[in-house]
């Protein structure tokens, strides 16, 4: 705006003509009317308080935040909690989000049944091809997006034949609730020469299983994280079938990779959060949420264990492993 010195206005406009002037010129010339590009957009975090979820959450927050849309972050209460599951979906009614992210496959579900319309971005979902709301047919199929924590069955597959050549038979334990996810590393074998048993287990009958790996002649076990199979007593079971078979156990966790398996690839948690905001700001400029569909994390972690590697006789290389491959039970 200019700088006006009063000094040089000519005598014959007097301060009440000047005055009425301005008023003339504030009457003649409205407010522009707020277009709806000014409306505030809203991201609405619906969340379980699960430590599993937390990094992924926070770094959600932040993206959103960075970008200058509002996020709100509701906590969603457990199934047996209807009073806190009611004013969780009131808060998320009042504030009128563009867009819903969602932790987990419970809470994704939960959302798309009970708020119609609204696009919705789930992440950290495990076994994501499993989902039903990812599957063709769902009614909600056409407005849910999302990021799932399982590195991508073709990653696993090349890492594997990698650090193991010698791997043409892998056996894959499952149950009614992964189906999907095991067809998907079945293709991601044939591409690779290397057939994928399957095997289905529970972990309450874990030796049935333990005693099919013995007859089917794999070449080793890739968990993946099914909690029908997996709890503490049934991974320290399989590691140690691991260790005595001489066969080496990948895994979806560098926990248990420290824990004695073999290898393993696993998400980066604030990545996937990262990853769900880029999701979200492509669908408020205007990309149909079913174009943008499932997405696998693009940071992967790897880890190996170098005493299970001796143990089962294999040599390990940074050339093979790769650059930034944590490493755990070697020589202190």
């Amino acid at each position: 705006m200019p700088s006006y010195n009063w000094q040089t206005v000519p005598p014959s406009l007097s301060s009440r003509r000047i005055l009425g002037i301005a008023i003339c010129v504030w009457v003649a010339v409205p407010l522009p009317a707020r277009t709806e590009q000014e409306q505030p957009v809203r991201v609405a975090i619906l969340f379980r308080a699960q430590k599993s979820y937390q990094m992924a959450t926070s770094s959600l927050e932040a993206a959103i935040q960075r970008t200058g849309y509002e996020c709100i972050c509701i906590e969603l209460p457990k199934r047996d909690d209807q009073p806190g599951r009611e004013r969780a979906l009131r808060q998320l009614a009042s504030a009128e989000p563009s867009v819903i992210a969602t932790t987990g496959a419970d809470v994704t579900s939960f959302v798309l049944e009970k708020v119609p319309k609204t696009p919705v971005v789930f992440f950290m979902v495990p076994n994501a091809r499993d989902a039903s709301f990812v599957t063709d047919g769902n009614p909600h199929r056409n407005r849910v997006a999302g990021v799932t924590t399982d590195v991508s069955p073709e990653d696993q597959i090349d890492w594997i034949a990698r650090l193991r050549p010698a791997t043409r038979n892998l056996a894959i334990l499952h149950s009614s609730r992964t189906q999907r996810t095991v067809e998907a590393f079945r293709a991601a074998g044939r591409k690779r020469g290397i057939t994928i048993t399957t095997i289905e287990a529970d972990k309450n009958e874990f030796p049935k299983a333990s005693e099919a790996l013995n007859t089917k002649g794999c070449n080793g076990v890739l968990m993946i994280p099914d909690a029908r199979i997996y709890n503490a007593a049934t991974i320290k079971r399989l590691l140690l079938w691991g260790i005595r078979q001489k066969k080496p156990v990948w895994t979806f966790s560098a926990s248990i990779v420290r824990a004695g398996a073999f290898a393993g690839q696993y998400a980066d948690s604030q990545a996937i959060g990262r990853q769900a905001a880029e999701l979200i700001q492509n669908e408020i400029n205007g990309t149909r949420p079913s174009d943008l569909g499932l997405q696998y994390p693009r940071h992967v972690g790897r880890a190996v264990n170098e005493r299970s590697a001796e143990m089962i006789d294999v040599t390990l290389s940074d050339a093979v492993t790769g650059v930034g491959t944590t490493r755990f039970g070697g020589q202190p």
